[in-house]
């Protein structure tokens, strides 16, 4: 088995660990997702910019590969809850987060990202 590619199961395991909390899932969401993002532009030999913004990093990607399109709503939205849990703003109401929506875009960017990723074994 390919620890990179842990299934639902293996996903839920690690989520219960993290103690429930919408807010910090999400937050560690989007870091695996920019991890997985800058290794891919690392294994295509192209410089990686010092930014948490997936936006920025998926339009870096496309410039490489015109094959390459994600949602930049979805990326947008991935993003911004985690810089809701990251930086809090005290003087405005929490988001509410859609746990369930947040962790299949992140699901199916980390097939895709893993996917390239894996093509260069």
């Amino acid at each position: 088995m390919d620890p990179l590619r842990g299934g639902r199961r293996q996903d839920s395991q690690i989520l219960a660990s993290a103690g429930g909390n919408g807010r910090s899932i999400c937050f560690h969401v989007q870091q695996c997702i920019e991890k997985l993002f800058k290794a891919e532009l690392m294994r295509l030999k192209l410089p990686v910019p010092k930014t948490h913004n997936l936006r920025e990093l998926s339009d870096l990607l496309h410039q490489a590969d015109d094959r390459w399109i994600a949602e930049t709503m979805t990326l947008n939205r991935l993003s911004l809850a985690a810089v809701d849990f990251r930086y809090p703003d005290p003087s405005e109401p929490e988001l509410e987060i859609d746990l369930e929506f947040i962790l299949q875009i992140a699901s199916e960017l980390r097939k895709l990202l893993l996917d390239r990723l894996g093509s260069c074994r």
